[in-house]
């Protein structure tokens, strides 16, 4: 089992395998939504299939775009800020865990960049720059796909619950990278755990819908 949360490309298939299926399962959740509205509105079609609003015709993402605004709800600000940090933190935790150290990817790692790993303040630095690339990324995510969900109370608490739970996976890889080349097996096991299921509760709300768990 530990070896398994030590091979790199079973980590980062699976990573970037929940991100995708996400986004896909959200753009098919989107288009289920739009269809189920459609066709219960009183929106007309005409003879060539195009949909027609106020007497004249409105191309079909005008109207998909309409009522996607009509349907965003408001999660409030101090879930969005969660959100978002959660998100930069996801990417952090992430680059931390496989990258930090060259235990996991010798040829592909913070080590390899020199003027880093001989820094006082490399970690930190290379914990920034990640950050730096996630934050538009981190920003889009609570505006663009959790406002189009019902959010339960414990989705909610999931998303927020990550970040302190992100925060442990980021401190104990950084513990990886300063006892290097050392391996606490343990802590390194905990960091994968807190890694994968910080990421789950971020996608739950997607997956849930897509699934039906949600009306």
């Amino acid at each position: 089992m530990t070896s398994l949360f030590l091979n790199g490309v079973f980590g980062v298939s699976l990573f970037l395998l929940l991100l995708a299926g996400g986004v896909a399962l959200h753009l098919l959740n989107m288009e289920r939504t739009y269809r189920r509205v459609a066709a219960t509105s009183k929106v007309k079609v005409d003879d060539e299939g195009e949909p027609k609003a106020n007497g004249g015709k409105i191309s079909k993402d005008k109207l998909k775009e309409e009522i996607m605004e009509e349907m965003f709800t408001r999660q409030g600000s101090n879930f969005n800020a969660a959100a978002v940090a959660a998100w930069m933190l996801l990417f952090a935790a992430f680059a931390y865990f496989y990258f930090l150290t060259p235990e996991i990817f010798p040829r592909h790692n913070y080590f390899q960049v020199s003027f880093l790993a001989s820094g006082p303040l490399g970690f930190a630095a290379f914990g920034l720059l990640v950050l730096l690339f996630s934050l538009v990324a981190a920003a889009f995510v609570p505006r663009k796909i959790y406002g189009y969900y019902e959010l339960s109370k414990s989705m909610k608490v999931a998303v927020m619950f990550a970040v302190p739970l992100l925060a442990v996976s980021i401190f104990l890889s950084v513990q990886q990278g300063t006892i290097y080349p050392e391996v606490d097996l343990g802590s390194r096991s905990f960091a994968f755990l807190a890694l994968f299921a910080s990421e789950a509760a971020l996608l739950w709300p997607v997956y849930a819908d897509a699934l039906g768990g949600m009306k």
